[in-house]
């Protein structure tokens, strides 16, 4: 039988291939970000482990391809790496496609709309797994179209071997998805039936899974790695350990059904809007066609694929709905998004032929119109959001924390994006390489003082040794040193010393560019957002500190604090300030006008503790004289309702004000919903 290249087929492809890379490229970031692209670079460019569930197969392709001469030290081969699995992906995805419908309009508009996603575009464009993660997925997907279309075994084999590779990558995403090519395979279940008979066929299918399966092999395999969240792997127990997930935690005590439901919605409001304006209508189009159109087996496969990692996960985890947890979320669904591309480009086709049936004339030009119209739609509705070329501002941070810091200090970082910035800038980069950076929490970098999985008590005796036993400067910003110097950007650790504030003139541009980005909107990114949102609190107590202790402000000063008032971070320390010093009852006049305005401007994003403390705030100005029990009440019962744990600070006050107003039913259902507590 002799084999037909498909040269159209080819440009196609090629056409597809060259046009997503190209545009990841032009609007990838130069410079370090957030999520986790600070350990994973880290991790590729100084060897060792990622997160759990470790990732081998992206860390072990990622610390060759960054090693390649033609790359210069930076984030940009990582970014790459991530950018050509994705515009291969898509690639992949015209091959099934063209595979499923013949059509290659089809093809193209479902790899061309799925490369210019919404999601799918903002992970392609940072060091992260999931472009790999629906890589494998299609390259599994394609080799079992191949097998269900022709009946060759061998294409079975290596949908296997693919599949093994997958789990070496992101294996609960993958797991999620399974159901989808399980049923892509119905049409030859005889065929594996009888297979399933042959020893050689399962010895041959252990073989291709075992091989997938080996890069996990190579956690054992590292030894005193230079990144590693918890220090080296020792033993298959703890292998399978960390490949599991255990030490992660995807409950979260507070999230009720509610917050079930709410990411229902959610994720439909994230499907529909995935490919701007167009894609919706398109895709209740696509949908409807496609059991008519396609495969019982296939149409069968897009429903499964979508709701793998969009429902189903939704039912597995139990995330509180913020801002900052739909954040976490939102690239989950990336293989999921796939199903809904396909149905875009079949809605496409009928529009396309519809058009046909009413213009003879124009039929040979209007697919081409129809395509440049929706893939251009699209791409425009998700470029702004995923233009990160100049977003710079997170490495700015960094490296003005960095290098404001004394000579020879020790800085203990904590938390992901902390540890990712600072950790990345001063160990690949070799920003101030007189400084020792440390994890708080022992996590991630090799200088740990003791086994993360330590008990707390030791840990902290760790630390109190380490600090009474040490000379130099010791700084952190989200760690609990005392007696401290607040400094803004971090605080000096200064045992003996009084509390207090001090300037940090090397961080004042950095905090004016802050709150130029913050207060006009541009920070778009929800991690960023997060992050600019918690450094503005630090920033606020900084310059409230030096107010209270009479330091002569200057009028660039005094403008910098009112800037920072001016937001709902800053308020809220105010609030703070005040009511940890105290005002007597002639401040309640304006800690209301305040509370007020604050409540008037709360973001979106602002996390439950923080608002739980806001409500909490309000409702103490209101027990201020003249008393407003009812009022304060009201905030109180908010402040737990929204941060329903026993460490709200508001029960206490709460179930004081209960007893006050003789309501010993609403005493008594608060007493035995946070039962232990002690109120006295």
């Amino acid at each position: 039988m002799k084999y037909h290249f498909d040269v159209r087929g080819a440009a196609h492809l090629l056409l597809v291939l060259s046009a997503t890379l190209v545009v990841y490229v032009l609007t990838m970031p130069r410079t370090i970000s957030l999520e986790d692209a600070g350990l994973f670079q880290m991790v590729c460019h100084l060897g060792g482990i990622g997160h759990p569930p470790g990732y081998p197969l992206f860390t072990n392709l990622c610390q060759s391809f960054v090693q390649l001469p033609i790359f210069s030290p930076g984030v940009f081969a990582g970014n790459f790496l991530s950018a050509l699995f994705a515009a291969l992906s898509c690639s992949v995805l015209y091959s099934c496609c063209l595979s499923i419908t013949k059509d290659q309009l089809v093809a193209s508009v479902a790899a061309l709309a799925y490369g210019f996603s919404a999601t799918f575009w903002s992970q392609a464009i940072i060091i992260e797994v999931y472009s790999l993660t629906v890589l494998m997925f299609l390259l599994c997907w394609r080799a079992l179209l191949s097998f269900a279309q022709s009946g060759n075994i061998r294409f079975l084999y290596l949908a296997i071997f693919v599949y093994g590779a997958s789990l070496a990558n992101h294996w609960p995403l993958m797991v999620l998805s399974t159901p989808a090519l399980l049923v892509t395979v119905l049409p030859r279940l005889d065929t594996i039936i009888s297979s399933l008979k042959s020893p050689g066929f399962w010895l041959r299918s252990i073989v291709a899974l075992l091989i997938g399966l080996s890069p996990y092999a190579t956690i054992l395999l590292t030894r005193d790695a230079a990144i590693s969240v918890y220090g080296d792997v020792d033993s298959v127990g703890e292998l399978g350990r960390y490949v599991a997930r255990s030490a992660y935690s995807d409950q979260h005590a507070i999230a009720t059904s509610a917050d079930h439901m709410r990411y229902i919605l959610w994720l439909l409001v994230e499907s529909a809007t995935q490919f701007g304006l167009v894609g919706f209508p398109l895709m209740l189009i696509g949908f409807a066609v496609c059991f008519k159109k396609l495969p019982r087996s296939i149409a069968i496969s897009l429903v499964l694929m979508y709701l793998g990692s969009t429902f189903l996960l939704n039912l597995l985890l139990n995330f509180r709905y913020e801002n900052f947890w739909q954040a976490i979320f939102k690239p989950y669904p990336v293989v999921s998004y796939l199903a809904l591309a396909i149905w875009l480009a079949c809605g496409t086709r009928v529009i396309v032929d519809w058009l046909g049936s009413n213009s003879a004339r124009a039929a040979r030009l209007i697919p081409w119109v129809v395509t440049g119209i929706v893939v251009s739609s699209i791409l425009l509705a998700n470029l702004y959001e995923n233009n990160r070329r100049n977003t710079t501002w997170v490495e700015q941070y960094g490296r003005s924390v960095l290098e404001s810091l004394p000579k020879d200090a020790v800085f203990f970082a904590r938390g992901d994006f902390e540890i990712g910035i600072l950790g990345f800038l001063h160990l690949v980069m070799g920003v101030r390489p007189d400084i020792e950076l440390r994890s708080w929490d022992n996590l991630v970098l090799a200088n740990r003082l003791v086994s993360p999985f330590s008990s707390d008590e030791i840990q902290q005796a760790k630390r109190t040794e380490f600090l009474e036993g040490n000379a130099r400067p010791v700084l952190g910003s989200t760690v609990p040193l005392a007696p401290a110097v607040q400094q803004g950007a971090y605080y000096r650790f200064t045992p003996g010393v009084a509390p207090s504030a001090e300037r940090n003139p090397p961080m004042d541009l950095i905090l004016d560019h802050l709150l130029d980005l913050y207060k006009a909107g541009l920070i778009t990114d929800p991690h960023e957002i997060h992050f600019a949102y918690h450094r503005l609190i630090s920033f606020t107590r900084q310059y409230v500190g030096l107010a209270l202790a009479h330091q002569d402000l200057s009028n660039v000063e005094f403008e910098r604090l009112a800037r920072l008032q001016s937001t709902f971070p800053g308020k809220l320390v105010i609030l703070e300030t005040i009511l940890h010093q105290g005002s007597g009852n002639n401040g309640k006049v304006a800690l209301s006008e305040i509370a007020q305005a604050a409540e008037a401007q709360i973001p979106p994003f602002a996390t439950r503790e923080s608002l739980a403390v806001f409500y909490e705030f309000y409702g103490r100005i209101m027990m201020m004289e003249p008393a407003n029990n009812k009022k304060a009440i009201s905030y109180f019962e908010q402040s737990i309702d929204t941060y329903p744990v026993p460490d709200n600070t508001s029960i206490c006050p709460l179930l004081s004000l209960y007893l006050t107003e003789m309501d010993s039913g609403r005493a008594n259902a608060l007493g035995q919903r946070f039962s232990g507590l002690n109120c006295r």
